[in-house]
């Protein structure tokens, strides 16, 4: 039982309702179709007592930004580090895949859609992988480089972290806005597409392209796909 006071968990159930429902019209229409007297309408509140909650649309987008993109990091850093930086890499690849699957919705509003000008976060969550999933990925790849993993090449580590990056989400974004217009088109099951984009993206930046399949099977292996 929640032993937070009633109007304090009523409050929050309404910005988590409040949230969901721009998330959901950010997807449907883009920035233009988020106004706070539709957003009020479909919460089934008045215009007047949404703005109790955000001071007007800005703030109310700049919130769901921050709240789903500090979530989304925080799946990262629940994963295990056993087997060092090339696993940990693989795992995060395959956390991402599985995060476009489960919440197909959430994912095109992160890295889908336009959100509009956005005002700048604070300099702790720019720099916190608590709450900024890239720093978390581009920190994991200046390890990997310091312990020579990673080709020359990509000695440069947003390079490196932005490759793995654009080949993971490439196949996270396909899966989710796959069009029924390509049905004839012989997907194969998501597993097989995750594990190949993943140790894709690994093979790109590694030194060792043995070890890096080695690596990447033992994660697959572990994680049943």
């Amino acid at each position: 039982m929640s032993t937070l006071p009633r109007r304090e968990r009523e409050r929050n159930e309404l910005r988590e309702k409040i949230l969901a429902v721009t998330r959901a019209l950010l997807i449907e229409g883009g920035v233009d179709a988020v106004t706070m007297r539709e957003v009020a309408r479909r919460v089934e509140y008045s215009p007047a007592a949404l703005y109790q909650h955000f001071a007007d649309k800005e703030a109310l987008i700049h919130e769901l930004c921050l709240t789903d993109y500090a979530d989304f990091a925080a799946l990262f850093l629940e994963l295990s580090r056993d087997g060092g930086s090339l696993a940990l890499l693989c795992r995060v690849g395959l956390a991402y895949m599985r995060f476009a699957r489960d919440f197909p919705e959430h994912y095109r509003f992160m890295f889908l859609t336009q959100k509009g000008k956005q005002g700048p976060d604070s300099q702790e969550q720019r720099e916190d992988p608590a709450q900024n999933a890239y720093v978390f990925l581009y920190g994991l790849v200046e390890v990997a480089i310091v312990e020579g993993l990673v080709r020359e090449q990509f000695a440069d580590s947003h390079l490196a972290a932005q490759t793995l990056w654009a080949v993971v989400h490439g196949a996270a974004a396909l899966d989710v806005c796959r069009p029924e217009s390509e049905s004839w088109i012989d997907f194969r099951p998501f597993e097989q597409r995750a594990q190949a984009a993943i140790l894709g993206g690994i093979l790109a930046i590694a030194r060792d392209s043995e070890q890096a399949v080695r690596v990447c099977q033992m994660v697959f292996e572990e994680q049943g796909t």
